[in-house]
């Protein structure tokens, strides 16, 4: 799935539309065409900063301390701390998470898991996608940059006894945005359509100049 993520924080829900992809959202035929493509680009990478707190005390539990959503609640709840197989800290977390929205996703730069990786063992050495007991997906970073929602609970355990990761996946995502197919109209709109203008630095909005959007493959490589 082409995943097309916003870069930008100024576009209100409703305004960034992509009209040229096929098959129309609103005309197609619901018997004889495959889903809609055309949508609205809403949904920016969400970002709650995540606090944590050990209430027992040293040796005991470290839990969340309120409901969040987004790129460091994913982190913190999948990625282990695993030189020391502990849980990631709430600031590692949101330093991460601040760090790949504007070194790679507002970049516009590749993320495929050797990115992303970097990203974090910049913070935390050793330590991502597939290292150690982590749980974390390139496919779940891809999900959170195009607009859907992971919600970690209030009082998830990150850390069994502050000092062993808990491997257990305690949050959830919600699908909040259109599947989207590799497919002829994707390709001409990057070329020559809608997406074109979206992606270049001179795409002016309200007197701003700067792409709206990135498009990432499936594997994290940049499409446009």
């Amino acid at each position: 799935m082409p995943y097309i993520c916003l870069t930008r924080t100024d576009f209100s829900a409703g305004v960034l539309q992509i009209l040229d992809l096929k098959p129309n959202t609103s005309q197609r035929s619901l018997i004889y065409d495959p889903p809609g493509q055309t949508k609205y680009v809403s949904f920016r990478v969400q970002n709650d900063t995540v606090t944590t707190h050990q209430p027992g005390g040293g040796g005991t539990a470290i839990l969340t301390l309120a409901t969040t959503r987004g790129l460091a609640s994913y982190l913190i709840d999948t990625v282990e701390d695993t030189p020391n197989g502990d849980a990631l800290t709430a600031v590692q977390a949101n330093t991460i998470a601040g760090n790949i929205i504007t070194n790679l996703l507002d970049a516009a730069i590749p993320a495929t898991t050797a990115a992303i990786n970097a990203q974090i063992a910049a913070v935390v050495a050793g330590s991502g996608i597939g290292l150690g007991n982590s749980t974390a997906t390139l496919l779940g970073f891809l999900r959170l940059f195009a607009g859907d929602e992971y919600v970690l609970p209030w009082n998830s355990i990150v850390d069994t006894n502050g000092t062993t990761f808990n491997a257990a996946v305690l949050g959830s995502f919600n699908t909040r945005i259109r599947h989207t197919y590799p497919s002829g109209s994707l390709q001409i709109s990057l070329g020559a359509g809608h997406l074109s203008e979206f992606i270049k630095p001179t795409f002016t909005y309200v007197g701003v100049a700067g792409r709206a959007v990135v498009v990432y493959n499936d594997d994290g490589t940049v499409l446009g």
